[in-house]
């Protein structure tokens, strides 16, 4: 009998015969429900393991190499290493004709000085600082990291490859994981790269989009530049111990990109990396949201093991063809959208969607979660009704 959260997520994803269905919420930040908030990850596990009685994973991958003071884009990982000669400054500037304060900060190379510039909102995260890498970035930029080949040459200085010193930094963050690991017995996903999404962060969605048409060469030396380092990265993740890896294409999809940019972009670097996990001997895990149905021929022919955080609703996806299509050959992750069944509708329309994630996905290689996460407004009665279901389902 397979019995762990370990065993359960190892063996969906090689589509074996398990005796239950693993679900494995993904939740946004600590729920505020009394009894079910956590402050630390060993709570989390707690609660979502004992608590909620589903499946969990502890996360490895690469974190930014920022300040002391600054926020970690990953709690736990590995440092892509910065050139001794870089340094950066940044500083707070009030306009008249600006609503917010505007957060500038200079990264200076050997090649020359980046700067950034956004705005800092009120939800406005990482404080007096501009990190190269975060969502928030996006929509408050004024002036991006990366507009050019040149600004990629400069970037190249801040994401070298990792050595003895950023590798033994994250060696001891990875006993605290790896005990944690054996102590509620679930997988490390170990992250190595942030792919096209984290291009997204550097240059912006809408300029690198025109970028790629009117000078893919610079997309193309970002992901040079970037394969040297994570694929260095990826080495170290392996050699740890990680169980599962797992390469993020949260915007790596047709809401971006053409299939023809995914192939001439993506999925050469797919059949890379997930051959250097397969010898190994570990899993593949591909992560995209939506945008994926005009890439279905694409993805099946190329050498992952699973699709993870479909969203079923939104997007105008297909799950029947999806599952048609892929379910075959990939183990597939989804089943429930967490901002239109979980934030938004009721506890029976919750039951409802784990029900037809049933019919359509079957109990082989299928891991129902909430997708993408849950956020701590949305109702508990719909995430314990989610449960619940699955529960008498599984």
């Amino acid at each position: 009998m397979i019995a762990t959260s370990k065993e359960m997520i190892l063996a969906t994803i090689a589509r074996q015969q398990v005796d239950r269905v693993p679900c494995v919420p993904h939740f946004w930040s600590s729920p505020t429900v009394e009894g079910y908030a956590w402050t630390n990850e060993e709570e989390r596990l707690h609660v979502i393991t004992h608590k909620l009685g589903t499946a969990a994973m502890l996360h490895f991958g690469i974190r930014e190499a920022r300040g002391a003071d600054a926020a970690e884009m990953l709690r736990f990982g590995v440092c892509a290493r910065r050139h001794p000669d870089v340094r950066e400054k940044v500083w707070r500037e009030n306009r008249a004709d600006e609503k917010y304060p505007l957060i500038h900060k200079e990264v200076t190379t050997p090649k020359g000085t980046l700067e950034a510039i956004v705005r800092e909102t009120e939800d406005w995260p990482h404080g007096l600082d501009i990190p190269f890498f975060s969502d928030f970035n996006v929509s408050r930029y004024v002036k991006p990291w990366l507009a050019s080949v040149a600004d990629v040459e400069k970037w190249a200085y801040v994401y070298l490859p990792p050595e003895d010193r950023e590798i033994g930094q994250a060696r001891e963050a990875w006993r605290k994981t790896d005990a944690l690991r054996e102590k509620f017995q679930v997988p490390i996903v170990g992250t190595y790269t942030l792919g096209l999404s984290g291009a997204q962060h550097l240059f912006g969605a809408e300029p690198l989009a025109l970028l790629s048409m009117d000078q893919p060469e610079a997309v193309e030396r970002y992901l040079e530049i970037l394969d040297r380092t994570d694929r260095r990265c990826l080495e170290v993740l392996l050699d740890f111990g990680v169980d599962i890896v797992r390469r993020n294409g949260w915007y790596e999809s047709t809401d971006f990109w053409s299939p023809s940019q995914f192939r001439r972009f993506v999925a050469p670097r797919i059949e890379k990396e997930s051959s250097m996990a397969h010898e190994a001997g570990r899993p593949f895990i591909y992560t995209m949201c939506t945008g994926i149905m005009p890439l279905l021929p694409i993805l099946s022919q190329l050498n992952f093991d699973s699709l993870d955080t479909i969203e079923p609703v939104l997007g105008k996806q297909d799950m029947p063809r999806l599952a048609r299509e892929l379910g075959d050959k990939k183990c597939l992750w989804g089943g429930v959208s967490a901002p239109i069944h979980i934030g938004m509708g009721k506890p029976e329309d919750v039951r409802a969607a784990v029900r037809r994630a049933f019919e359509v996905f079957g109990k082989r290689g299928f891991i129902l979660t909430a997708v993408p996460t849950i956020r701590p407004q949305w109702p508990w009665e719909n995430v314990l009704a989610m449960i619940d279901e699955w529960q008498k389902l599984r």
